[in-house]
């Protein structure tokens, strides 16, 4: 990251993936996003001033309205929830300004990595640009490859038939003991979400015949269990979590249809949300907590108009359907990323 012009002190409070993609910009680039995202962060040291001396207006500052008015009308939870919070500022702080950091750096690849950049190609190749980018902004889960040659995709065509011993080898950021992150998830580790922590007890990898590859991973606590799936674009993260659904839930007449047409309808309705289906993959299934041969998969993805919420359902040879139903979760929803030993 040689080309960051940030001051040492942000890069340290800043996310590994957010320092990453500013490294690939301009300095321009990085300047404006150093000035946006000092106006919008917030301090520590002013949470606590507000929780102490100013009515408990702490979440009002991290604009957690709901919150706010709901610790007002119970008066800090009669004491107890106010000093929990003086436990908790510190991390409510560090999460708002992640949250600060990922929206301050869309807007500015949106700005120079597909506007400013697109300006110096040529009018055909502006053109392609201008797609993909629209692309990846209207879906933010699964960017397809486009363009790539045509003797390449017949190798991996005729290469996705045999059955691989072993899942790709993936590039991952180098970890920081002091300050893993949800980049560095394994098996067997423990991760906070929503206020709670998930231990994570399965782990899957998902080689796709176009190239790519995916994560999931299988989180429990007392009372559910999540389904987390996990992608890399380039520098860029994508998370979403979902929870597992009854095929038959969804459509009585799903699996069939499925096995009579080869994939299932384009539009999904479940609990009054309609979902469009977006891509269908095929691939390899690896379970790497088990170290089970692979298995063949095709797995077909859906969202919402918003982008939002997610459905996905996925077909294993040999095996049963499996359905998930879930939402687009930033990355830095989620903290203290930590081995459970």
């Amino acid at each position: 990251m040689g080309n960051l012009i940030l001051p040492p002190s942000l890069t340290r409070e800043l996310p590994y993936a957010v320092t990453a993609q500013l490294s690939e910009l301009p300095q321009e680039a990085q300047r404006e996003f150093f000035e946006e995202y000092n106006r919008n962060a917030r301090t520590t040291s002013i949470g606590y001033i507000l929780n102490l001396l100013v009515f408990g207006t702490h979440y009002a500052y991290l604009n957690q309205w709901v919150l706010q008015f709901l610790y007002w009308f119970t008066a800090g939870g009669f004491g107890i929830w106010w000093f929990i919070d003086l436990f908790r500022i510190p991390s409510m702080v560090e999460s708002y300004n992640n949250k600060v950091a990922d929206q301050t750096l869309r807007h500015v690849l949106v700005k120079y990595r597909y506007g400013l950049r697109n300006t110096q190609t040529t009018s055909s190749t502006l053109a392609s640009s201008a797609k993909g980018s629209r692309f990846m902004l209207r879906t933010p889960y699964d960017l397809q490859k486009k363009g790539q040659d045509t003797n390449i995709n017949l190798a991996k065509k005729n290469i996705s038939k045999i059955r691989p011993i072993a899942p790709r080898v993936l590039e991952t950021p180098e970890a920081d003991p002091m300050r893993l992150s949800i980049v560095n998830l394994k098996a067997g580790f423990l991760v906070d979400f929503d206020l709670t922590t998930w231990e994570t007890v399965q782990e899957w990898q998902y080689d796709w015949d176009n190239g790519n590859s995916g994560k999931e991973f299988r989180l429990i606590n007392e009372k559910e269990t999540l389904h987390l799936y996990m992608r890399n674009e380039g520098t860029q993260l994508h998370t979403i979590l979902a929870r597992k659904v009854n095929i038959f839930a969804i459509d009585r007449e799903l699996e069939d249809e499925i096995q009579s047409n080869k994939r299932p309808p384009s539009v999904l309705s479940y609990q009054d949300i309609d979902y469009f289906r977006e891509n269908s993959k095929t691939g390899w299934r690896h379970e790497i907590t088990a170290k089970t041969a692979a298995n063949k998969v095709t797995v077909w993805e859906y969202f919402d108009e918003t982008l939002t919420f997610f459905m996905r359902i996925e077909q294993i040879e040999g095996q049963t359907y499996k359905a998930t139903v879930g939402e687009v979760i930033s990355p830095f929803e989620f903290s203290n990323v930590l081995p459970k030993e």
